[in-house]
């Protein structure tokens, strides 16, 4: 008997060790909230249609904002395409060589490449009237008195060259003046002619070219142009 209640008393000992080791069970046990918790509130509608509107605005914000970052790249790109564009002119003509190398100097720091270009040009120069050449010296000279008798002294007659023997009666460089001194000979029964006498000279060309913008300022060919001389532009060469 004593030996059973030992044993009863054992059993009830593990048992009631085995109650407090084991894990509690929490599945069915609701814990507290925090307090100061914000309650959880369904949207309406028409606060769905808000949201939408809003999230809409700033995807509308960073569409712009893209295109304003697109836009800047672009002018960043011609302004680098600008600064490295090569543009060519052509400056004159100059009929003073002298005046030209002055300028070729002046506008060499502000240019990439510099050249002169000449070309020969021809002008009327003066108008000749004349009486044409005789056959031989005799007849000259006697065509020669023929003008004095008719007081008509300001002439010479010709030595040498093309018009050899014929009667100079004077170079003119208007043409109403080289007319009315033919007709006033022509009038007198003479045979008068007027021969235009024209002169080779040199003109130049000054070809430049510009890289990007011409800074201003610093370089302008207003200052150098004047009478007769103007700035064209003009294909570069490849």
């Amino acid at each position: 008997m004593r030996i059973l209640l030992v044993f009863i008393v054992i059993l009830n000992l593990l048992y009631a060790g085995w109650q407090y080791l084991s894990p509690v069970g929490v599945g069915g046990v609701i814990l507290p909230m925090a307090e100061g918790l914000k309650v959880l509130e369904l949207l309406d509608e028409g606060d769905v249609d808000e949201v939408k509107s809003i999230e809409e605005s700033l995807q509308s914000v960073k569409d712009e904002k893209t295109d304003i970052t697109a836009d800047l790249q672009l002018d960043e790109n011609i302004e680098q395409i600008k600064s490295e564009q090569v543009s060519c002119f052509t400056l004159g003509p100059f009929k003073d060589k002298s005046i030209m190398q002055q300028l070729r100097e002046s506008i060499a720091e502000y240019v990439t490449d510099v050249s002169v270009r000449k070309r020969q040009e021809s002008e009327k120069h003066r108008y000749w009237v004349y009486v044409p050449a005789m056959p031989d010296r005799k007849q000259a000279k006697l065509m020669a008195k023929k003008l004095r008798q008719k007081k008509i002294n300001d002439f010479y007659i010709v030595l040498s060259g093309e018009a050899k023997n014929s009667i100079s009666l004077g170079h003119f460089r208007e043409p109403k003046h080289a007319n009315r001194r033919m007709k006033k000979v022509a009038d007198l029964g003479f045979k008068a002619e007027i021969n235009v006498i024209y002169r080779e000279y040199d003109i130049y060309w000054l070809d430049y070219q510009v890289k990007g913008k011409e800074e201003g300022g610093e370089f302008s060919v207003d200052e150098y142009i004047s009478d007769g001389v103007s700035q064209l532009m003009r294909e570069c060469d490849s």
